[in-house]
């Protein structure tokens, strides 16, 4: 079985840590196109139901330019090191965000992957996918909402709701820098079409009889998991450092299927540059 729900936990984790940096630049930029250049390290912990553990050590790096009127693209590279198979990730996306008065923002987005390397690593076989979330800023909480489809061998639906609270001290040691905080719960749910791709037709027969005998739907929309995630950055006029934790824990059919508990921490800089023009 591969090992994705730890890639889905890392776009998960990229997607907040450039929210919460967003959060920031967005105040002071609105009215500006800026683009953002992004570098980011992981060293994931897998627990297996045996104890064993296995890392995948990742670099994700993304540069992306957002115009003043909410219209963004952007190209992403990964690449994976813990593996005798060299492994790359490619993206590109483009998208329209939409910032309102009353805290709440909109955004639509599409994204093309190509995947080279080790199957155990890609996470999801896709080769585009489309994704609507919604967001409501009130009080220092952030609520938000993402509905995710993605097109490749098989097709597949992804929901995630979640809580974040913003904590934000500005002028630590000069009049330009900040430590923002956003401790984040979230839980996800999702089609599971994406676990039998690989499978020849007598393992996922096997499989899908073993699920129906404990219990459990399959090649059904169900309960995935539950995330914290915790990101705290540094900012210094435009340049940010973050260090981020991130804990998942599998639904109960996740859980039967082998994978036991998923961590693990970030270490990203981010730059942006503005175009005030």
């Amino acid at each position: 079985m591969r090992s994705r729900l730890i890639v889905i936990a890392l776009i998960i984790t990229i997607f907040n840590s450039k929210f919460s940096l967003g959060q920031h630049q967005n105040d002071t930029t609105k009215d500006y196109g800026s683009l953002m250049i992004n570098i980011c390290y992981t060293n994931n912990d897998l627990e297996y139901i045996t104890e064993s553990t296995e890392k995948i050590p990742t670099l994700f790096s993304n540069i992306s330019y957002f115009h003043k009127s909410g219209f963004y693209a952007g190209f992403g590279y990964s690449s994976y090191f813990s593996n005798e198979i060299q492994s790359q990730e490619y993206d590109l996306n483009g998208g329209y965000q939409k910032y309102f008065e009353n805290g709440f923002d909109v955004d639509l987005s599409y994204n093309w992957h190509k995947f080279n390397g080790d199957s155990l690593l890609e996470g999801l076989n896709y080769n585009h996918s489309a994704s609507l979330m919604f967001g409501w800023e009130v009080e220092k909480f952030y609520f938000s909402s993402e509905l995710l489809y993605t097109n490749g061998k098989t097709n597949n639906f992804f929901f995630d709701v979640g809580i974040s609270r913003y904590f934000q001290i500005e002028k630590i040691f000069t009049k330009n820098d900040v430590i923002m905080i956003s401790p984040t719960l979230s839980i996800s749910f999702g089609t599971d079409n994406w676990l039998y791709d690989d499978m020849t037709y007598n393992e996922k027969l096997l499989t899908l009889n073993d699920l129906k005998s404990a219990g459990y739907n399959s090649e059904s929309f169900t309960y995935e998991g539950f995330d914290i995630f915790i990101p705290i950055s540094y900012g210094i006029n435009k340049t940010f450092f973050t260090f981020s934790w991130l804990y998942k824990i599998p639904g109960n059919k996740y859980d039967y299927l082998g994978w036991q508990k998923q961590s693990g921490i970030m270490f990203s800089l981010t730059y942006f540059l503005e175009f005030k023009k």
